[in-house]
């Protein structure tokens, strides 16, 4: 833990596993995303505990890799595996996948520490760099495949358990950009043949296609989508800065 002025160290935690996630809090609480397991460590009176109480063990199918960053929403944490292969990135995802097992949606029960987990599009060669989209008022998680082009959104109920609810082929890679009020998902879709990435904007309840747009990058971006200041957004990748406004 840093002080935010002088950024001094003021607190440590050791882990009991190595971790490449973002770190993921919700109020004191701080969840690491390891390479097995959910930790989750406390921040109190100036010290972070880890908490022995909750380890949420993930890695539960025979070839499953380690996750990326939770979004802690519902009631618990989403994260998606990543099937291995982030570091073959060559201006795409997709076709990088070095993994035979099929990607997965994560969720973990914040209270119980109880996994689920449920095949994106049930593909070998699966490969993310970034969380999933979360709704927690229409009860649906977005997640994707970036090795094989794919976005999918689940329907869940109050125990985590998830129903289809639209699918579609994009090459999405970049952290996608929810906004609650109007059910608008941002993704992107890199197009290989013209070496060009688009913002796509997406109906969270339907999966149709409301607009999209050229970014000006030719590589797809694996970075993060920010929202502007009216009906617009940046975005941001391995080589260009593009504002994006409806």
């Amino acid at each position: 833990m840093l002080e935010p002025a002088q950024l001094t160290v003021v607190a440590r935690c050791d882990l009991p596993e190595p971790s490449i996630a973002r770190l993921s809090a919700d109020g004191n609480a701080i969840y690491v995303v390891g390479d097995t397991s959910l930790s989750r460590v406390g921040w109190h009176d100036g010290e972070l505990v880890l908490d022995e109480s909750f380890h949420a063990v993930y890695r539960t199918v025979e070839g499953q890799t380690y996750g990326w960053d939770a979004v802690i929403d519902a009631g618990a944490a989403w994260f998606l595996d990543n099937g291995a292969g982030s570091n073959r990135f060559a201006g795409t995802f997709r076709g990088m996948g070095a993994n035979e097992a099929p990607l997965h949606l994560v969720r973990v029960d914040l209270v119980t520490g109880a996994v689920s987990l449920t095949e994106v599009c049930g593909l070998p060669g699966g490969l993310i760099a970034n969380p999933p989209a979360i709704d927690p008022v229409r009860r649906i998680a977005v997640a994707y495949d970036s090795g094989d082009g794919v976005v999918a959104a689940f329907r869940f109920d109050g125990a985590g358990a998830t129903t289809p609810l639209w699918r579609c082929e994009l090459n999405h890679g970049a952290h996608p950009l929810r906004f609650p009020e109007s059910g608008e998902l941002v993704l992107c879709d890199h197009d290989a043949v013209r070496n060009a990435d688009q913002v796509v904007v997406i109906d969270i309840e339907t999966g149709h296609e409301l607009a999209r747009a050229d970014t000006g990058s030719p590589i797809q971006s694996v970075l993060f989508l920010a929202p502007g200041f009216e009906r617009d957004l940046y975005y941001c990748s391995f080589t260009t800065v593009a504002r994006i406004s409806a």
